[in-house]
């Protein structure tokens, strides 16, 4: 189980590892003669609904991830936290995080190589364990959240499109799961109030 801070980890740790493969694919390719070089050069970052609103428009070359649904694993929904497996109350609360995939750039060329480099860098590095999860001190050592692409219609994907007020960008869907966040340890039994103290018989003090 993870802490509350899970969902913004999952985004960032999928932003900090495309844009580390992307450096290091670039260093390699920067041995190659100009000619046979692919990748381009490209930023990425997690973004919010707000920021894709209106006036959006990278400067340069970028790819970014946007979180537009978070939905409840409908296989998990009342999986047990296995530590405390007795108590409902401790079920720990399991997500499913939708994600757009855009690449935002002015050149066709950098446009449809950076989206198909993104997209087979998450096809053969699919899993994040807690190595792959910044920071790893929110996540158990035994956590793991798979990336995978998803389905999203054509008429949801031009809603997510016209909500943002923005002319449509080369674009994919991605989705997370499970995130399991955890749920906060209730007491066995309330706080004292206040302790009240009486002689017993025998003469002795005794909290009451």
């Amino acid at each position: 189980m993870a802490a509350l801070g899970a969902v913004h980890s999952v985004g960032e740790s999928i932003v900090r590892h495309l844009s580390d493969a992307h450096q290091l694919q670039m260093k390699a390719e920067s041995l190659l003669p100009a000619a046979d070089r692919m990748l381009k050069a490209c930023s990425f970052r997690q973004v919010s609904g707000g920021q894709l609103s209106g006036a959006f428009a990278p400067a340069g070359n970028e790819v970014t991830l946007y979180l537009h649904r978070i939905g409840i694993d409908p296989l998990l929904r009342t999986a047990p936290d296995s530590r405390t497996p007795q108590n409902s109350r401790s079920r720990p609360l399991s997500l499913e995080l939708h994600y757009l995939l855009t690449v935002w750039s002015s050149s066709a060329d950098a446009e449809q190589t950076m989206l198909t480099w993104a997209m087979r860098e998450l096809h053969q590095k699919p899993s994040f364990g807690r190595s792959r999860l910044k920071p790893a001190t929110q996540w158990l050592a035994d956590e793991a959240v798979q990336v995978s692409p998803s389905e999203l219609k054509h008429e949801d994907m031009m809603r997510i499109w016209d909500a943002m007020k923005q002319s449509y960008r080369l674009s994919v869907s991605y989705v997370a799961r499970v995130v399991r966040v955890e749920s906060l340890a209730e007491p066995a039994s309330g706080p004292v109030i206040s302790v009240t103290q009486a002689f017993s018989p025998e003469g002795s003090l005794a909290n009451v």
